[in-house]
């Protein structure tokens, strides 16, 4: 074992008289281990009264059979200049890489992009550092510096999601002019789970990064999540164009599949209902959910504050879709269809 991997709640072989450890204490470059108790599956059932003290000098001597207690979140990291520091000192040795930022910290891992010589202009590689280990790993390359982290799928901090969307410039004739335009190159979905294993999902057409997001499904168990995705231009003819109304997609989870997709300009927001096991999504003056309900009106704002779907009901042509606060006071939105007059919807 390296001293650098030395940490609290180890469980250790010593290589010389083959008994069992654990470390209960470190303090700097130094750590207390204690005899270990195990029946006959090497199940820890105490601990003993023989202490050990672990240095650098007999670190060799020990190594790692158990690592129960899960990791810290590295703290005190970043970049300047294409070096990674701690606390502001040289974290690493670092070697051939250039880094750029930190993307996302994960528990004993940062995720970051990072460039070497003789990489094409415009990609980056996405590297996870493993502090416990001081060990980087090349995860996979990507064609633009512009990748988002939207978030981490579950509840932990394991697995982290990122977008990015990728254009170039190319020279055209436009109405008998050579001009420089716009084409869509790329965007796709990035997971990184505990730092190494790496998906990459891609999808047609660009997307606006920085407003993308992701919702993660309460109680699903496995992590499940929803990602929802705006689109503000389109392709025609090869060259981005601008969309007269903005576009978004709400994907599911692991397999990335398209649950809707629905206009309305500016940021949305989706708020979980228990009851209904879906996401209300709402925008301004707009209101939606699944794929039978889509209310466009200015009285949605009189909901602001009351954000859980809690019960719907429907009588002939009329909608009711009561909400609730944290202090269980609630509202309802009523859309009514009329024949000589279009919807009317109001708050009680």
């Amino acid at each position: 074992m390296r001293i650098e991997r030395l940490r609290r709640g180890l469980e250790l072989l010593n290589k010389v008289d083959g008994k069992k450890y654990k470390v209960v204490e470190v303090d700097g470059a130094a750590g207390t281990a204690v005899e270990m108790h195990t029946d006959l599956d090497g199940t820890l059932i105490g601990l003993g009264d023989e202490e050990v003290t672990i240095t650098e000098k007999n670190a060799l001597a020990f190594r790692i059979i158990n690592d129960p207690e899960p990791y810290p979140v590295p703290e005190g990291y970043s970049v300047e200049g294409g070096v990674l520091l701690k606390d502001g000192k040289l974290a690493c040795i670092q070697g051939e890489f250039s880094f750029g930022k930190i993307l996302a910290k994960c528990e004993d891992y940062l995720i970051l992009t990072a460039k070497v010589k003789g990489m094409k202009d415009g990609d980056v590689i996405l590297v996870s550092y493993q502090v416990s280990r001081d060990f980087f790993r090349k995860l996979t390359v990507v064609p633009t510096e512009n990748i988002v982290f939207l978030g981490y799928a579950g509840e932990g901090m394991e697995t982290a999601v990122f977008i990015f969307s990728a254009t170039e410039e190319k020279e055209d004739c436009v109405d008998g002019e050579k001009k420089t335009v716009r084409c869509f190159k790329e965007t796709a979905v990035v997971i990184i789970t505990k730092g190494r294993s790496c998906s990459y999902e891609n999808f047609n057409g660009p997307v606006t990064v920085n407003d993308c997001f992701i919702k993660q499904i309460p109680g699903s168990g496995n992590g499940d999540f929803d990602l929802f995705l705006a689109s503000d231009e389109d392709e025609k003819d090869g060259v981005l164009v601008p969309r007269k109304e903005r576009l978004w997609a709400q994907l599911h989870g692991w397999n990335m599949r398209c649950v809707s997709r629905f206009g309305c300009n500016g940021n949305i927001r989706a708020g979980w209902s228990p009851a209904y096991c879906d996401f209300v999504i709402r925008g301004k003056g707009m209101l939606r959910f699944k794929e039978d309900i889509n209310i466009a009106d200015p009285a949605v704002a009189e909901l602001d504050g009351y954000d859980t779907l809690i019960d719907i009901t429907k009588k002939d042509y009329t909608y009711k879709l009561t909400f609730s606060n944290e202090e269980y006071e609630f509202k309802t939105l009523v859309s009514q269809s009329t024949k000589d007059r279009g919807y009317i919807v109001t708050v009680e």
